[in-house]
């Protein structure tokens, strides 16, 4: 069953339970590419979309209607996006937003 939730929401109960693991999220509009949020211990450690990453990343999320997530736990990221703000903000920026995913 899929249920329609705000991303905002799941980021934040991962990053309270401190969870490690990666977020592949679809792109309504036709794309090949997956955005992919990874954390570790609650923190977000890499975002990516295509060839995006990190900050630049997040300030396409604007640009596109999410569609499916799927949670791989425990997945490590391939490598730490130094230029990410802390998870809290990222949090409250795709709360401004209220990006949607389904959940399946």
């Amino acid at each position: 069953m899929t249920t329609e939730r705000p991303l905002a929401d799941v980021l934040e109960e991962h990053h309270n339970a401190k969870k490690t693991g990666a977020f592949y999220i679809s792109v309504a509009q036709t794309s090949e590419n997956l955005i992919r949020i990874y954390i570790d211990q609650g923190e977000s450690r890499h975002i990516s979309y295509g060839s995006a990453k990190g900050r630049e990343c997040l300030d396409i999320l604007d640009c596109y209607d999410l569609d499916k997530v799927i949670y791989f736990e425990g997945l490590k990221a391939p490598s730490v996006s130094m230029d990410l703000p802390k998870t809290p903000e990222i949090i409250a920026a795709i709360r401004r937003r209220g990006v949607k995913i389904k959940m399946v």
